[in-house]
């Protein structure tokens, strides 16, 4: 394809690589009680058998992510040569680097939890004592921003509605055009209110005591919750600016919009991104300061619950918990048979969307541009495409060697170096359908009513 491409797919797979790597890099370390999510005494963690571990998995993991690094940039060169082989090796590559990751993780976090079981090395009254910080317990609406400010956000992603109804009915746009845009939309508020929930969630997830102390716990709950606040605000309200920006563009000027508003509308993408993980990132450090500087700690030895890799505790109501290796990140409680459910139709529409993605691709790049008469109807069709006319429908038809000296914008189908078939729109020309393939020096153009 283009470089543009190149690049896009290149900061994507560095940006997957980049954040695995420094968000579950560290588990290795010695934090809150844990090694590679399991609680051992501090005195055990210098052990020989225990440190081990901790440099084979460090040296394995570090080794991944640069062998992974250097096959990202290679398989992104073969989207400059063919598309299809590029997404369907990029998709394998994925896949496997995610399996990967979650490989490196699990496997010395399941050694130490039996190295700590042959060793005896567990905390049994911490395992059923229940601690409560009343003091935390009664403070916990005042930790975190209120859920409510989530609601303007939401009524403005209203207006955005309102504006692409405006722009569908000021430029006549057909539906097959307006979808992509009625489609991102969707997707907008889909996370806006996502967002909503999870903040909601965060602000009834029980405090946790991490101490004697109520100012630690006050200290370090504030920290988490204040954060994830935060963030899901921020994100939320960026997400929403970042479509009605899209919104604005496109009732001023339609579909063939200029390109430099898409990448307006990513970078401000990216912007939410970025103002939803640096708040996150940065309670986490503030948050082992705090800890840290507690001289009696509070560990609750909940490892069998987590001994497979995965939270699995029946006694607990909570869908959602603190993920053990990545406190940033939150885990599913498996033991709950609505998750598993859950969890599995979502692997199973991850499946097909990378299968629907490939055969779309590949029908794109191997399409065949199919011309019918019947019954007095005329057809063309490729890819899914087709555009169907009678005879008194035609207004003129047109052999040329060149395509019009127009700038043409794709608004639905598939545009590549060797094919451009789907839904156009010229600045000169207006609304057109293509169907053009290989090098097509042989240009049929017909003009309908």
């Amino acid at each position: 394809m283009d470089w543009g491409l190149f690049f896009i797919f290149l900061g994507t797979d560095l940006l997957i690589v980049l954040l695995c790597w420094y968000s579950y890099g560290k588990s290795g370390e010695y934090k809150e009680g844990m090694v590679h999510g399991v609680h051992i005494p501090w005195s055990c963690f210098s052990r020989p058998d225990v440190q081990v571990i901790c440099q084979k998995a460090k040296k394995t993991w570090k080794i991944f992510q640069w062998i992974n690094l250097v096959i990202s940039l290679l398989v992104c060169l073969l989207c400059l040569y063919d598309f299809t082989v590029f997404i369907i090796v990029w998709s394998v590559w994925l896949l496997l680097y995610i399996a990967g990751d979650y490989y490196l993780i699990l496997a010395p976090h399941r050694k130490m939890y039996r190295l700590k079981m042959e060793n005896g090395w567990l905390h049994e009254k911490s395992k059923k004592i229940v601690r409560i910080d009343t003091v935390v317990s009664a403070a916990s609406n005042k930790l975190a921003l209120r859920w409510q400010w989530h609601l303007p956000a939401l009524i403005l992603a209203g207006g955005g509605a309102y504006l692409l109804c405006m722009a569908d009915t000021k430029h006549t746009v057909a539906s097959e055009e307006a979808f992509p845009f009625w489609l991102m939309y969707a997707s907008s508020l889909g996370i806006s209110v996502l967002f909503l929930i999870l903040h909601v969630g965060i602000l009834r997830h029980p405090n946790k005591v991490y101490s004697d102390q109520t100012e630690i716990n006050l200290a370090a709950n504030r920290l988490t919750k204040h954060s994830w606040s935060v963030s899901l605000l921020s994100a939320s309200w960026l997400n929403v600016i970042s479509f009605l920006y899209l919104a604005f563009c496109y009732f001023s000027h339609g579909p063939s919009m200029p390109e430099m508003n898409y990448a307006v509308y990513f970078v401000l993408i990216i912007s939410a991104a970025v103002f939803f993980l640096l708040p996150l990132g940065r309670s986490v450090k503030k948050r082992r300061e705090v800890l840290a500087a507690d001289p009696s700690p509070l560990f609750i030895d909940d490892d069998e619950y987590w001994k497979n890799g995965w939270y699995s505790n029946p006694n607990d109501p909570h869908i959602l918990v603190q993920d053990r290796f990545n406190s940033i990140n939150l885990s599913f409680n498996f033991a709950h048979t609505g998750v598993k459910v859950f969890v599995g139709a979502l692997c199973a529409l991850t499946a097909a969307i990378i299968l629907w993605t490939v055969s779309l691709v590949s029908g794109f790049e191997n399409a065949q541009v199919v011309f019918t008469r019947e019954d007095g109807v005329y057809s063309f069709e490729a890819a899914g495409y087709e555009c169907e006319f009678t005879r008194d429908d035609i207004l003129s038809v047109t052999l040329t060697d060149k395509m019009p000296d127009d700038k043409f914008t794709r608004t639905n189908g598939g545009s590549g170096k060797d094919y451009q078939i789907g839904h156009f729109r010229g600045k000169e020309t207006g609304k057109c359908m293509m169907f053009l393939t290989g090098d097509y020096t042989d240009i049929l153009k017909i003009e309908l009513k």
